[in-house]
């Protein structure tokens, strides 16, 4: 193909993404930062190779755009609206790489980019986001060492070792990277050095969170083992046959379901890109269902399974010249993407509905602007001169304070009342009052209050109320050091 045959359809996806993208930036930039985005804000302050829930790499990327384009809602929601912008145009050059049409490609690309699990992830700043770039580069690689380029092997082990940093579910890729080359065109690689080198490269780029976990008592590991397991092990069908419902609306339905015929139909088995793409999908899917049969998983588990699953269905239905389903399936994913981001102003406010998580998608966010707002009051009437240190034992109050007031590291401050630690803040920053005085925000009852710092001066309730059905209250304390 001449170069400039290929340069209209990546025109075309380019514009295309370049515009989704600035769409869920201004959608983004608009709403308050989840309790989560918020805690990873508070990481970034302090870069290290780990933190208590969850490997760096997300910390690192908000530091990286604090760093661009400063403390702002829209430069850290920038992070994943860029990442799954990248991930939907490698989609477009692994297509093309596996001797795809460049139509194909574009579609494939932008059906991806659009799928309601892009449209909500891809306006976050998340790990998953982080996870599904570096699962899309490392299937990029992989498929180039396949085709003979020796680099790919060392991108493979690179990209496998970021997506550990980004999330532990990353660690799937070993049994799609053994799947793959059990096909017959592939066996042969067993012989050869490459799958070796890329194991060993992504195990050292992974290494140093491993010993940062191993010296600090284990905290990411043992939390992820408890959200895994949740209460206990045992047969949940139900909870599994909801995990199977999830993916069928976030990964779109009519994709989802094409998926499904190609894996029974066989339509994979005898091509080799078809089993790399089975390879790359089935194994996650299959891990996250056991998950939710056994204790339970959300629907983002599974994310990085919809990179190939979307593939295969898209590829399936083109080839069968299905190309009604294709427009189908993009006008549902442009559907779902209309209401996610003005469902409000299109149906809830026209209709009178009040506000709640039934008809908000965003509820749990919109009190926390009124926590911000009122905790700057009061530390303006007690401390105008600064500077300002508030403490809490709860982390998402500590994170969104540490974000809507701007605060430096270590001036949010974990109250640790059984005198262990709980999370990041309790950890790294436990409450002292040397230097001076601090903000006590907590739902703690009055005794235990004081019953800790008997010098305690009760303040007036901090309220939020902007969803009544979810007000934040919180009791305020002004804690002194006694002399």
């Amino acid at each position: 193909m001449a170069p400039t045959q290929g340069l209209k359809p990546l025109t075309l996806l380019l514009a295309v993404l370049t515009l989704l993208g600035g769409w869920r930036w201004w959608v983004g930039a608009g709403l308050p930062l989840s309790v989560d985005e918020a805690y990873y804000y508070a990481w970034s302050l302090t870069p290290d190779w780990g933190y208590w829930t969850k490997p760096p790499l997300i910390a690192w990327a908000i530091a990286g755009a604090d760093a661009l384009c400063g403390p702002t809602t829209a430069c850290v929601r920038g992070v994943g609206v860029l990442a799954f912008g990248v991930s939907s145009l490698l989609i477009y050059g692994l297509c093309l790489s596996m001797g795809l049409g460049a139509g194909q490609a574009v579609v494939s690309a932008i059906i991806f980019a659009t799928l309601p699990l892009s449209t909500f992830y891809g306006m976050v700043a998340s790990t998953d986001s982080m996870l599904l770039l570096s699962w899309v580069l490392a299937m990029v690689c992989f498929w180039q060492a396949l085709s003979g380029q020796t680099w790919g092997w060392l991108g493979l082990g690179l990209f496998a070792g970021l997506g550990l940093l980004a999330k532990y579910s990353m660690a799937v890729i070993a049994p799609s990277v053994a799947l793959v080359l059990l096909h017959p065109e592939w066996r042969s690689q067993w012989r050869r050095p490459g799958p070796y080198v890329a194991a060993l490269v992504g195990l050292a780029v992974f290494a140093p969170n491993l010993w940062w976990n191993f010296t600090h008592g284990m905290p990411t590991l043992q939390h992820t083992a408890e959200i895994s397991r949740g209460a206990a092990y045992t047969l949940k069908p139900e909870t599994m046959l909801t995990f199977w419902a999830e993916q069928w609306l976030v990964g779109n339905g009519v994709l989802v379901s094409a998926y499904v015929v190609w894996l029974v139909r066989h339509h994979w088995h005898g091509v080799a890109r078809h089993w790399f793409l089975m390879s790359f999908s089935l194994p996650m899917l299959a891990v996250i269902s056991a998950q939710a049969l056994l204790s339970r998983a959300h629907a983002n588990w599974a994310a990085p399974a919809h990179a190939a699953l979307s593939l295969a269905a898209v590829g399936w239905l083109w080839q069968s010249r299905r190309k009604t389903w294709l427009g189908l399936a993009l006008a549902f994913n442009l559907l779902f993407a209309v209401l996610l981001y003005h469902g409000q102003t299109l149906l809830r406010e026209p209709l009178g509905l009040t506000a709640s998580w039934r008809t908000d998608p965003f509820w749990a966010l919109r009190n926390w602007p009124g926590v911000h707002e009122q905790t700057r009051e009061r530390l303006m009437e007690l401390a105008p001169q600064g500077p300002w240190r508030v403490a809490s034992d709860d982390r998402a109050v500590l994170a969104q304070l540490q974000w809507g007031l701007k605060l430096p590291e270590g001036a949010a401050m974990g109250w640790l009342k059984n005198r262990i630690p709980m999370n990041h803040f309790d950890q790294r920053f436990p409450l002292t009052l040397d230097p001076g005085p601090v903000l006590l925000l907590t739902r703690a009852e009055d005794a235990e209050v004081l019953k800790s710092h008997p010098q305690a001066k009760k303040l007036p309730q901090i309220r939020s109320a902007l969803i009544e059905s979810e007000a934040i209250e919180l009791q305020a304390w002004w804690l002194k050091r006694q002399n």
